[in-house]
């Protein structure tokens, strides 16, 4: 589990979250509510997608029509959380299964971490790695 550095919130743009995800390099951003509650999940995929829509919809207009979109329209709503008590094996079964790629995690409902299919692949990694040097 990776601890939550990014987040978004209902009323962020759709050019916030590129900013946040460019500078970041992250391909997940939980979006909370007040309360510190998933409310929303927004991906690097689906900002691309929006901000292309964007471009076909307002040709040259670039920026000015992603600072107009907000996140909550383009957002998965639908989204599945684990608990910080879940484990490692139960989170990596629903990533797979869903063909998830993160999966936000909560404590007493709030977020506060994110797992994602590149930490399983880092921990696979680690176990190849000490095969190979073991053999």
């Amino acid at each position: 589990m990776t601890d939550v550095v990014e987040t978004l919130q209902v009323g962020d743009t759709l050019a916030t979250a590129r900013r946040q995800i460019e500078r970041g390099g992250i391909h997940h951003l939980p979006v909370i509510d007040e309360d510190e509650r998933v409310i929303g999940l927004i991906t690097y995929h689906r900002v691309l997608e929006a901000w292309i829509e964007g471009e076909r919809a307002n040709p040259g207009s670039g920026a000015p029509a992603a600072d107009q979109i907000r996140i909550e329209t383009v957002m998965e709503k639908d989204v599945l959380t684990v608990d910080v008590q879940s484990s490692a094996v139960e989170a990596a079964r629903l990533l797979d299964k869903n063909r998830f790629g993160s999966l936000p995690v909560t404590e007493d409902e709030k977020l506060v971490g994110i797992v994602t299919a590149a930490d399983f692949v880092r921990v696979a990694l680690r176990y190849l790695e000490r095969d190979e040097h073991q053999l």
